[in-house]
């Protein structure tokens, strides 16, 4: 499973790009993440880590998933911005990928993001899948309002 959502900020891109880069702001914008508390870092972990908490509900249903997330990638250039976070347990078990990412592109003096959430795993049943959709598409209208916050 993968989606995509593109939305308009207008707000300074770095700001954006700033937010986009702590998942413990994402709760504060984000229903998916009901949570995400920073934690220490592991050897083996290419960045900044965090337990998190994922959320979907289904009219009475919820479904949460807690995940240790790395961020292993923040490309930030003047033109562009790229940050991913993915899933890395230190049980030693195999786990289904996760992976989040967001890209930030300027335009003028606002900017163009590209929220991505994929999961690779057979356990998401697909009732959820549309809850999940429209977390995100909620998520693109609270980014802008919680940029301009800050």
């Amino acid at each position: 499973m993968k989606h995509s959502s593109e939305l308009i900020v207008q707000a300074d891109p770095a700001v954006v790009a700033e937010v986009l880069a702590d998942l413990a702001t994402y709760p504060s914008w984000n229903d998916l993440v009901s949570s995400a508390e920073p934690v220490e870092q592991d050897a083996g972990d290419p960045g900044p880590a965090w337990l998190t908490t994922l959320r979907a509900q289904v009219g009475p249903f919820a479904r949460s998933k807690q995940l240790r997330f790395v961020r292993d990638r923040h490309d930030d250039h003047d033109d562009h911005s790229l940050v991913r976070f993915v899933r890395r347990e230190l049980d030693g078990r195999d786990h289904a990928a996760w992976i989040m990412e967001a890209e930030v592109e300027p335009v003028a003096s606002i900017c163009s993001v590209t929220l991505t959430l994929s999961y690779e795993g057979g356990l998401w049943i697909p009732a959820l899948g549309s809850v999940l959709h429209s977390a995100i598409e909620r998520a693109t209208v609270r980014l802008p309002a919680y940029v301009e916050q800050r």
